[in-house]
């Protein structure tokens, strides 16, 4: 009795072996031949289909970024996104007013101030912190404070300098360095030490409050600002800032006068630069424009 039993687990245990073994070779063949049926599927060109289908996948955006009907379904999901009040299209097209209020310089001492049409511009002077050579400097420098004092959105280009001459080395504030909405203000920083302000040049242009929040989304490099003006922009709202624009080529576009900065300016103040950028040819519209978005001549 004692020795059949024996027996019997003996057989058992013999059979459990044998049906892991065929187990395991059968898995390992598996595994085998499916990987061995993934090498011919990618030699055969089974996969060129999912790769067809992502590179339309990447394509189909841009190509419905062109299309007015989702063009202006986006817009729509902007103002909600935004939290601003309905607009049209036709609102979006309708021409941005266009100012130039500084075209021959002047200076501005601390404590003084001066105003136009749409900003004003009041200088002082502060002790600003900055990194110079690896250790956190405190200094004087001396500010510009600009506000939009107007009713309406503004793109603004302001080009300041220091009467001692240009500051290369210097402190920053955080501000929003591309437009301002109406009671904004930006506390710019032009030089260190106790200096005047050469307020060289001033442009402004009137957008609208999508126009604004588009804006601010643009890098100022992009509008040939420096690396410390870009560093400082913090644009107000819920807004992201457009990583994959090519701002050297936007600078660029300025520099050889191929685009001027309100060309630039109007054309994203219309545009979301995470769908569509600037290209070369667009100007500043002074009509309405006829459909939007304007796409480059194909």
């Amino acid at each position: 009795m004692v020795v059949a039993m024996g027996t019997t687990l003996r057989i058992f245990a013999a059979v459990v072996l044998a049906l892991t073994l065929l187990t395991g070779f059968y898995l390992s063949g598996k595994a085998r031949r499916d990987t061995e049926q993934r090498v011919a599927d990618l030699q055969a060109g089974v996969d060129r289909g999912e790769q067809a289908v992502e590179s339309e996948a990447k394509a189909l955006p841009r190509s419905l970024e062109l299309d007015p009907t989702q063009f202006e379904a986006r817009m729509k999901e902007d103002l909600a996104r935004f939290e601003l009040p309905p607009m049209s299209l036709v609102d979006l097209a309708a021409p941005n007013a266009y100012f130039e209020e500084v075209a021959e310089p002047f200076t501005l001492a601390p404590g003084k101030a001066w105003s136009s049409a749409h900003v004003r511009i009041k200088v002082r002077l502060d002790k600003v912190n900055y990194m110079q050579r690896g250790a956190r400097i405190s200094s004087v420098h001396v500010i510009a404070r600009v506000e939009n004092i107007s009713d309406v959105p503004i793109a603004y280009r302001l080009v300041l300098s220091g009467e001692a001459g240009n500051c290369e080395v210097r402190g920053a504030r955080e501000h929003n360095a591309v437009s301002l909405a109406p009671g904004e203000e930006a506390e710019i920083v032009v030089c260190a030490g106790r200096d005047r302000v050469i307020v060289e040049s001033l442009e402004v242009l009137e957008v609208t409050m999508l126009g604004h929040y588009y804006l601010g989304q643009v890098s100022p490099t992009a509008f040939g600002q420096d690396a410390i003006s870009a560093a400082s922009h913090r644009p107000q709202g819920p807004v992201s800032m457009c990583s994959d624009l090519d701002t050297k080529a936007h600078a660029a576009y300025l520099q050889a006068g191929t685009a001027s900065w309100a060309d630039m300016a109007d054309f994203y103040s219309r545009h979301d630069c995470h769908r569509l950028h600037f290209f070369p040819g667009y100007h500043r519209a002074e009509e309405p424009l006829a459909a939007l978005p304007v796409a480059p001549p194909a």
